[in-house]
C-alpha cells in the first residue's frame, strides 16, 4: 500500500509540474523558421489537345529571344509648329493673371448648345431610339 501512495503521489507531482510547465508563455522560446519547410513541387504536364510542335519551327528555342529592341527605331525629334499669331488675340499674354474673374470663360451646364447636325439626313425615316427593335432592312441601305 506503502508503494502505491508513493507511485500514485509522484505521478501526481509530474502532472502537476508538466502542468505548470505548459502555462509559462515563456517556455517555448522556440524560434520559427519558415525556410525549414520542405515543399513538394509537382512537375505538371499540361495537355493542351494538339501537338505543338505541328506549329512551331523546327529550330524554335522559347528561352531565345527573336525580337531586337535595338533594331526599332525611334522618332525622339519630332517638331510641331503651331501658329500662335493666327489662334490667339494680339495683346494675349501667357503669363499674366486675369486681373477680373469676369474675363475668365467658363462653360454653365444649363446652356443649350446647338450643334446645327440635322440627324434625319442620316438616320431612317422610320428610327425610334427607343425601341429595341427596328424595322429596318439594313441590306436596302447599302
Amino acid at each position: 500500500m506503502k508503494n502505491l501512495k508513493t507511485i500514485v503521489s509522484s505521478f501526481l507531482i509530474v502532472v502537476s509540474i508538466n502542468g505548470l510547465n505548459a502555462q509559462n508563455p515563456n517556455g517555448g522560446n522556440d524560434k520559427f523558421d519558415i525556410n525549414s519547410i520542405v515543399y513538394i513541387e509537382e512537375e505538371m504536364d499540361y495537355d493542351l489537345g494538339f501537338n505543338t510542335s505541328d506549329y512551331l519551327p523546327e529550330d524554335f528555342d522559347p528561352y531565345n529571344h527573336y525580337l531586337d529592341l535595338n533594331s526599332i527605331s525611334y522618332l525622339e525629334d519630332v517638331y510641331v509648329y503651331i501658329d500662335f499669331e493666327k489662334n490667339l488675340p494680339r495683346d494675349f499674354d501667357v503669363y499674366s493673371n486675369p486681373t477680373d474673374f469676369r474675363n475668365v470663360s467658363y462653360i454653365d451646364p444649363m446652356d443649350d448648345i446647338q450643334l446645327e447636325l440635322e440627324t434625319a439626313e442620316h438616320l431612317p425615316a422610320d428610327f425610334n431610339p427607343y425601341s429595341r427593335t427596328s424595322s429596318v432592312n439594313y441590306n436596302s441601305l447599302f
